[in-house]
């Protein structure tokens, strides 16, 4: 073979280059999207943990219980935080004499 054939003239292989860019920055941009679109359906952890814990096969229902025990935890830390003071008045302490 000749090392120094001069390609650049042919227009069959220019156009080839051209088509084969083309082609290959269609795919590059499909294959991109598709990553995003895989990407961003997958299930958050929390939600597929529940679903294993609970036995659920469908991500709503999880969701749900998740909903459940947040709502839950606001719902008795409320309950602690203003039920009072349980602890009893400072007067009613008593000192010994020592």
């Amino acid at each position: 073979m000749e090392e120094n054939l001069d390609l650049s003239k042919n227009s069959e292989i220019n156009q080839a280059l051209k088509e084969f860019d083309i082609k290959s920055s269609v795919e590059q941009t499909q294959q991109s999207a598709s990553v995003f679109i895989s990407n961003s359906s997958e299930t958050p952890k929390i939600v597929d943990w529940t679903m294993k814990v609970f036995g659920l096969r469908e991500e709503r229902k999880a969701e749900y219980i998740l909903l459940g025990l947040i709502l839950t935890i606001i719902f008795v830390s409320l309950f602690l935080l203003f039920k009072g003071n349980s602890v009893g008045n400072p007067s009613d302490i008593k000192i010994l004499p020592a």
